[in-house]
């Protein structure tokens, strides 16, 4: 069978900058914090650098609906943004519209918070501006969750007609945006996401794209257009220890002083040739696979690929019989929260080379006809 080739997800054990190396940089922020004292590396604003870096362009799109940049926390990771996201704004019974399909981490937190999502039909250019209206009318949402720049699962981006009205409209109705941007680094274009519209309150999402950095990850969370009545809505930091706490200063640190030295434009456009490419090689040993009924949607941007299976097949049964050929990846019914599409599949192939794909591709393909050939 050989070694399990895992498509479920998770962070790479290398990064394009590799360990050894940042490591070193690291070391050299350990020292100058060690020259001037440790409380001065705890003074160093640095969620505010972040923001100038994001606002300045060079991390992807960004939201900047005025000239108050709102409140800024970084996060160990981008699940830990949301988790606080979430736990500040949501109250038990509360409404959030989503998409579908959407994703199921957000999904998971909704529900432990006690509020229900809500699916507003659409397609991967966004929510139907009609569907939408209905939808805050007849709910009366707390918050609606989207993904503008790359959704997850299906790696969709927003069309700026769709993008327009669904910021108008949340204005207008009064109901906060929760916009998960955290693959908006893997995106090409860069956008200020709220230019041109009147927006409301929104939280917004963001994190370093896994494969980047070497083992580092970093969340952060912005709150912007909050009244005064809303400030105890914003979510305090978390509680580390005191030796983690220094670590992930450190690291911050180190991170800033690397893309300040060098802009990040051009390791994130090596990220994204990469990630397309390993997309593109997925789809096309899919397409000669020649599986009857087996189709990959290409993502627009982001780590995921979106799989329909043939007719009758559905994705939990058939990872049980792929954990046997050595294949493992997220079945889809985890993306709903409505009515779940079962023959969905949702790969991360971004972090395998092209020897690992193939061999991906084969085993999915044998373990599909395994169970196309029970059924006839």
């Amino acid at each position: 069978m050989g070694a399990m080739i895992n498509w479920m997800g998770g962070w790479p054990a290398e990064g394009l900058l590799a360990e050894a190396e940042w490591q070193e940089k690291r070391q050299r922020t350990a020292e100058a914090a060690a020259e001037s004292g440790a409380d001065r590396l705890r003074r160093i604003d640095t969620a505010q650098r972040l923001a100038a870096l994001v606002q300045s362009g060079q991390l992807g799109p960004y939201w900047q609906p005025s000239d108050d940049a709102g409140q800024w926390l970084l996060t160990d990771d981008a699940d830990e943004a949301l988790r606080l996201a979430a736990k500040a704004l949501l109250r038990p019974g509360d409404a959030v519209l989503v998409e579908r399909p959407t994703s199921r981490t957000a999904l998971q937190l909704f529900a432990r918070s006690g509020a229900v999502a809500v699916e507003v039909p659409g397609t991967r250019d966004g929510m139907d501006p009609e569907a939408l209206t209905g939808a805050l009318a007849a709910f009366r949402p707390r918050a609606v969750y989207v993904s503008l720049t790359c959704s997850d699962p299906a790696g969709g981006k927003w069309s700026d007609e769709r993008r327009t009205a669904l910021l108008r409209q949340c204005a207008a109705a009064g109901v906060a945006l929760l916009l998960d941007e955290r693959q908006s680094l893997t995106c090409e274009r860069t956008l200020n996401l709220a230019a041109g519209c009147d927006t409301g309150p929104a939280a917004v999402i963001g994190g370093l794209p896994s494969g980047l950095v070497s083992g580092m990850r970093l969340g952060w969370l912005q709150w912007t257009g909050w009244r005064r009545a809303d400030e105890a809505f914003a979510p305090s930091p978390p509680v580390r220890r005191p030796d983690r706490e220094l670590e992930a200063l450190e690291n911050r640190e180190a991170l800033l002083r690397y893309w300040e030295e060098s802009s990040p434009a051009t390791v994130l456009e090596t990220l994204r040739f990469i990630y397309r490419t390993r997309h593109a090689l997925l789809s096309e040993r899919i397409a000669a696979a020649e599986v009857p009924g087996l189709i990959c949607e290409c993502p627009q941007a982001g780590s995921h690929a979106w799989l329909k299976l043939p007719e009758g097949l559905e994705g939990e049964p058939l990872l049980k019989a792929a954990w046997l050929e050595g294949l493992l990846f997220q079945p889809g019914t985890g993306y709903y929260a409505g009515e779940a599409d079962r023959s969905r599949l949702r790969l991360t192939p971004v972090h395998s080379d092209e020897r690992e794909i193939k061999e991906g591709v084969r085993r999915l393909s044998r373990t599909i006809q395994a169970f196309v050939g029970r059924s006839v």
